[in-house]
């Protein structure tokens, strides 16, 4: 019996690995080998840093990217070194008195010796942290400006802001302007021991750290609890990163060869349907192949960045398919495409067609309308009052199209053998002498004023209901129209200037100090007609590019008694003066808001 299940299992092993054989041959074999360095999005583009574990020709590799489900569209892929790029280094070091002296020794050789080894695009941010946070140097291309603040390193702060410090990686990590390489490694050196007071707290850093889009290489130092280290790894991982716990024999060799890997290392980029960037954390997958080898790779990120889209769609073609049917091609993706609410068809004369169905295509961006009847020969004007193109602009398609369409002739009225029968009208003899007929000029005056007050009367109404009219830039409006949204927008071009557009039918009820991260400040009046939301979603009344602002992060309500300010945020505080918001307050002049990088200041009501 033993040896009739020693048989069994043995039959079912030699089964087993003769399927993973054919598996292995049929589809080839998929390796964890693949390291993603970083993934730099603005939608549609999408870069992807990348590294092999040895050394490929860059001809025999193909690449395949996916990004919350959909397929990217390769652009092209190249080797590192060949690109030409630069690299943004950051430094962050811990400077308490649990670092050792040999380890900072340590630091400061492998700080220097990346300043040496660096390209002409390269830049270098170092950071220190302790009972304070401090940038030494920021951006510096200078190798002696470089190794000097390295030099200057010391153990000696009594404390370890270590959460703030990440903090401040990221916030320096993430700035993109003109000069700034894309490609960025944040190195923080730390035993991870936290001694925060009142400053961030383990939750926020790790909510930013899952929509970052930096990755935090973390270096540790085994000086405290394994329990730190471990946290530190997880936080890392949750940015895209990774821990190597060292030693100060082996901290300067890590780094080094961290960096070598970065120049010996590809770049894939990709480019996406529309530019449309969710704001929310999506799944990237990478495949390289490299013959019958596979790597793959997958990380989370948040797309929050996109390139303006200042093109309008238009339709490429529209043509008759069918008696009843029009067939409309569409330069890019469309939406309301998709619902016949969103098309006008109408005759020359004007009158409607009634639509039966609409349906879209969208990976042909071709959408298909299919009338309740067959139309009349003639032709047809089609309008798009409901469609814009898939981007974060949404575009509208304003320029109708015109076919000729062929359908059913008109019926002739049927013949008859008798002609038609007028009715009579009594003659009336008064009408007669009265200018042939005509109404007297009393009657056509009194008729002309009835129907003026009539119209007049209809009109006042119709202001009252709208309450009442403005005058807006110079066009009158009505003050109850709902046109009463205001947006602020840090431009993309320049994220160090608060620039804002104003549209309102309202009179200024709250006064606002708008100060960005960078101290450019901005003074609005705000009308407040029961609620004002503020956030990053276009849905707002006040509107913020600024990725640290949640969609819709926080409300201000007018009361009989002033205003009060409510977080609506669940993933990042609302701060009124310091504190953050757990229930609404009221508002005073000289409060001061928090709210992703955007700082607002109440001030004096008019």
């Amino acid at each position: 019996m033993l040896f009739g299940r020693f048989l069994l299992r043995a039959w079912g092993f030699v089964l087993l690995v003769v399927f993973s054989c054919f598996v292995f041959l049929g589809a080839g074999a998929v390796s964890d080998a693949l390291l993603i360095g970083q993934v730099s999005v603005n939608m549609p583009e999408v870069t992807v840093y990348f590294d092999l574990p040895d050394a490929v020709d860059i001809g025999e590799l193909s690449v395949e990217a996916r990004l919350g489900g959909e397929l990217l569209t390769a652009v092209s892929l190249q080797s590192f070194e060949d690109s030409g790029e630069g690299v943004w280094y950051v430094f962050a070091v811990d400077c308490s008195t649990s670092m050792t002296a040999q380890q900072i020794d340590a630091i400061r050789s492998a700080i220097t010796d990346t300043a040496e080894r660096m390209g002409s695009g390269s830049r270098v941010t170092l950071i220190t942290f302790g009972l304070t946070v401090d940038v030494l140097v920021d951006l510096s291309g200078d190798i002696g400006e470089i190794t000097e603040a390295a030099a200057a390193l010391r153990a000696n702060q009594n404390g370890t802001l270590f959460y703030d410090a990440l903090i401040k990686v990221l916030d320096l990590g993430e700035k993109y302007a003109g000069g700034i390489p894309e490609r960025r490694e944040a190195f923080v050196f730390s035993d991870a021991e936290d001694y925060n007071v009142g400053g961030y707290i383990k939750e926020e850093v790790e909510a930013r750290l899952e929509s970052s889009s930096i990755a935090i290489r973390a270096i540790g130092l085994n000086n405290n609890t394994r329990a730190a280290l471990d946290a530190f790894g997880a936080m890392a991982r949750l940015s895209g990163g990774s821990i190597d716990v060292v030693t100060h024999n082996t901290l300067r060799e890590t780094v080094n060869a961290r960096a070598d890997s970065i120049s010996s290392g590809y770049i894939a980029r990709f480019s996406a349907r529309t530019n449309i960037a969710s704001g929310n954390k999506e799944e990237f997958a990478l495949v390289v192949t490299h013959g019958d080898e596979s790597y793959r790779a997958e990380t989370s990120l948040v797309p929050s960045r996109w390139i303006p889209d200042l093109v309008p769609p238009h339709v490429v073609s529209a043509e008759q398919t069918a008696s009843s049917t029009i067939s409309i091609l569409f330069s890019e993706p469309m939406l309301g495409a998709d619902s016949p609410g969103s098309f006008r068809v109408e005759y020359e004369s004007g009158d409607l067609l009634a639509l039966r169905a609409v349906s879209y295509d969208e990976a042909s961006h071709k959408a298909t309308i299919t009338l309740a009847e067959q139309p009349l020969s003639g032709r047809i004007t089609i309008s798009f009052p409901g469609i814009t193109d898939a981007s974060m602009e949404k575009n509208a398609l304003s320029e109708p199209v015109i076919i000729d369409f062929s359908g059913a002739e008109p019926t002739p009225p049927a013949a008859s053998s008798h002609p038609p029968v007028l009715p009579t009208v009594p003659s009336d003899p008064l009408a007669e002498e009265a200018d042939g007929g005509a109404l007297s000029p009393a009657v056509w005056l009194i008729g002309s004023l009835a129907i003026a007050l009539i119209v007049l009367g209809v009109a006042f109404g119709v202001i009252k209901s709208r309450g009442g009219l403005v005058r807006v830039d110079g066009k009158l409006r009505f003050a109850g129209s709902g046109d009463a949204r205001q947006e602020v927008i840090v431009s993309e071009e320049s994220v160090e200037a608060v620039q804002y557009q104003f549209i309102t039918a309202k009179p200024p009820e709250l006064n606002l100090r708008v100060i960005d991260g960078s101290g450019n400040t901005k003074d609005l009046s705000l009308p407040v007609s029961g609620s004002l939301f503020v956030g990053r979603g276009k849905g707002n009344d006040l509107v913020f590019d600024d990725p640290r602002m949640s969609r819709q992060h926080f409300v201000i309500e007018a009361t009989a008694a002033g205003f009060s300010i409510q977080n609506l945020s669940d993933s990042s505080a609302t701060y009124l003066n310091g504190v953050p918001l757990a229930a609404p307050r009221p508002l005073l002049q000289g409060d001061k808001i928090n709210a992703g990088d955007i700082t607002f200041v109440v001030l004096a009501q008019p």
